[in-house]
């Protein structure tokens, strides 16, 4: 049951972020909600689910948004996994691991997704990335990236997650 409303949840933030987080920007940057549903599921269940999160995610970005497909795929997907490596030590009930795992995830998905595209069509320098993209991102990630995360444990928590399908 867990997949499907894993499912669930990647479909909606995709419409979500493609229609009504569209108004959410603060000087041009609005919050990367994938990131934030990446991180949280990498903190609580691991590497697997962040890995597959990113990818559909990333994938769904892709065919709808992107030149090329694969580019936020594997960018999302190389995220999940390498949030999901130190899932094992950390604190899931604080807001602490939220906070700084969705910096580092940022700065992650942004620079794996600068150096595919500084090699094809990228026409932004790195100072203006990290001034103008990065940095106010993960702020606005780290802000709004505990609360999805509370929201996201505590259904993950809930009896009908664990059951069968079958």
């Amino acid at each position: 049951m867990r997949i499907i409303v894993i499912g669930i949840i990647i479909l909606i933030n995709f419409i979500l972020e493609s229609t009504l987080f569209q108004y959410t920007r603060i000087f041009g940057v609005k919050p990367d909600f994938t990131i934030i549903l990446i991180t949280s599921y990498a903190i609580m269940r691991g590497s697997g689910y962040g890995e597959f999160i990113g990818l559909a995610s990333g994938l769904l970005h892709d065919i709808f948004y992107g030149s090329a497909i694969g580019v936020n795929g594997f960018s999302y997907m190389l995220t999940g996994y390498l949030i999901g490596q130190s899932n094992e030590n950390v604190f899931k009930d604080s807001y602490i691991p939220s906070i700084v795992f969705n910096i580092g995830a940022v700065f992650i998905y942004q620079h794996i997704f600068f150096l595919i595209t500084y090699f094809t069509k990228n026409q932004v320098s790195y100072t203006y990335a990290i001034m103008n993209i990065m940095i106010p991102q993960s702020i606005y990630n780290a802000v709004l990236g505990p609360i999805i995360y509370r929201f996201l444990l505590r259904l993950d928590e809930k009896d009908f997650m664990s059951k069968k399908i079958y």
